[in-house]
């Protein structure tokens, strides 16, 4: 068995890949705009071509009665545009990103002119909303690799977003005010909430279910939303995931927080009984957490078949502190022979006995052993179909497969 292994996994990978379905619009993007000429007249029947710089993929378009053109379900990414028309120069925009859930917008104006090779005007297109009337924020490869975090928790960074607060000392957060329990999360389209306490997926138990280096970025939603999120009265969080590319690319982390680099936490005591009295005494429990890992992502296939693989391991040892809520309870113990005394005939309890049970009860304060240990593994293989060239002018022209993905994690 060990033997025939690896090749089926392969082939298991590469028939879920080859199975071809029309991604949905929230984990991907697209790209709008009007044709104009030097006149601000629209231009009709202008051909688009759109272009994936990572894997080369193409999608067409032609311009409707208005000059307008959108070519939709688009892996978000960058892009360069070509337009093209008989009397006119072609015209190209370069490095236009294309965000998850958002559709980009740029003006196309023509000029009259014979069809030169490298007649083209290139530029970076800034990312405006104006054609959605929803409030939501992108956090994009820039903010995940720059911004600060603790505990490398994707969805922390949630927290900078406008409307977005803490929810209690667990992790959950608040839209507009609404309890983290009516938000809703998802990963490349598929659900990541705790079905029993409705929140998503790790928070007490474990850090997190996907690594922050697997995620590509991720939209907040925070409301008037589109109905297709859906299932949410607070926020929608909507991820999508890394894909490989033309070209192999990775990474690799580690992240180390050791308490020996650190304060005391000032509210650290473990209380002793000694000669009859309560004394506290300041501890300091170890808090080692370390995280390590890499990503790897290429062709398989160029141009047409991509995989993407993200290991994460968490170590973390962090013991908790047991305390007493009455602590005076261990110094005011009843003695006595009479009534409700330790010492009365309906108990006969003797001082070494009580003294005893003291000791064990006294015992159970100080550090408590507790770990946070997790390993994560996502493997991803993506094909692309080329076998239809054409496009409507509001329809893209390529379909994406469905991801093969797992995460393994404790939970």
């Amino acid at each position: 068995m060990k033997t025939y292994f690896p090749a089926i996994f392969i082939t298991i990978l590469l028939i879920s890949a080859s199975t071809v379905t029309m991604a949905q619009s929230s984990v991907t993007g697209a790209i709008s705009g009007t044709v104009t000429d030097p006149n601000k007249a629209v231009v009709l029947g202008a051909a688009v071509a759109v272009r994936n710089i990572e894997n080369n993929k193409e999608s067409t378009a032609t311009t409707d009665g208005e000059g307008r053109f959108r070519i939709v379900e688009l892996q978000p990414g960058t892009y360069s545009v070509r337009v093209t028309m008989q009397n006119f120069r072609p015209f190209l925009v370069e490095n236009i990103l294309v965000e998850v859930g958002r559709v980009t917008t740029i003006d196309v104006p023509l000029t009259v002119g014979m069809a030169e090779p490298g007649i083209v005007t290139i530029s970076t297109t800034p990312i405006i909303n104006t054609m959605q009337q929803d409030f939501s924020a992108n956090i994009n490869q820039t903010a995940l690799n720059e911004l600060p975090i603790n505990g490398r928790r994707w969805s922390n960074f949630a927290l900078g977003t406008p409307a977005a607060a803490p929810d209690g000392g667990f992790g959950l957060v608040s839209f507009r005010g609404i309890s983290g329990l009516l938000n809703n999360n998802t990963i490349d389209g598929g659900d990541n909430n705790q079905a029993f306490f409705s929140e998503e997926r790790g928070r007490t138990r474990i850090s997190y279910v996907i690594g922050l280096d697997s995620i590509r970025e991720f939209q907040v939603n925070a409301s008037n939303y589109s109905a297709e999120y859906g299932r949410a009265a607070g926020g929608v969080v909507n991820a999508i995931t890394k894909s490989g590319t033309n070209e192999f690319h990775g990474s690799v982390f580690y992240y180390d927080r050791d308490s020996k680099l650190g304060a005391r936490n000032p509210l650290s005591f473990q209380t002793f009984l000694i000669n009859g009295v309560l004394t506290p005494f300041a501890i300091k429990p170890i808090d080692k957490r370390e995280q390590f890992g890499g990503t790897v992502g290429g062709p398989i296939l160029k141009n047409r078949v991509f995989f993407f693989f993200s290991y994460d391991q968490q170590k973390r040892n962090f013991p908790g502190v047991a305390t007493t809520g009455n602590p005076a309870f261990f110094t005011t113990v009843n003695r006595g022979d009479t009534g409700a005394g330790l010492k009365a005939p309906n108990r006969l309890l003797t001082d070494a006995q009580i003294d005893s049970t003291i000791a064990f009860l006294t015992g159970l304060l100080g550090e408590v052993p507790r770990r946070g240990d997790q390993k994560i593994i996502l493997p991803k293989v993506e094909a692309l179909d080329w076998t239809d060239k054409s496009n409507s002018h509001c329809h893209r022209n390529s379909k994406r497969a469905n991801n093969f993905e797992r995460a393994v994690s404790p939970e």
